[in-house]
């Protein structure tokens, strides 16, 4: 049974979209995208992080790496303020999180030209 979640209708947006605007405000609280960065660099998922950055070609995050970069009261806290079970945030999270970060950063100028390696 699919469960209703209450930003569903955010603004009149669809789940998808509420989930997205959801995830931003989620890195803002966890350090914006550079001290996310920053964090993956320290966790060893540079290499990750990089190909967020560089290309269409997303290394995807597993749920432990999840786990590392953000915490797992984090998670827990995020899951339930959506109204969805911890294991759901963390695969939608893992599917959104690289496109996420990927606009974000360029948006503030992060992303570095694509002749950078």
């Amino acid at each position: 049974m699919k469960r209703s979640t209450p930003f569903a209708s955010w603004w009149g947006q669809s789940t998808s979209e509420a989930f997205c605007i959801a995830v931003v405000d989620f890195i803002q609280r966890h350090g914006a995208v550079s001290g996310i960065l920053k964090r993956m660099e320290q966790l060893g998922l540079g290499a990750i992080a990089r190909s967020w950055l560089v290309s269409d070609v997303h290394v995807p995050i597993l749920g432990e790496q999840l786990h590392a970069l953000f915490g797992t009261s984090a998670l827990r806290a995020f899951a339930a303020r959506l109204d969805l079970p911890p294991r759901d945030l963390v695969r939608r999270l893992s599917q959104t999180l690289p496109q996420t970060l990927h606009r974000l950063a360029s948006s503030q100028g992060l992303v570095p030209s694509a002749s950078v390696h």
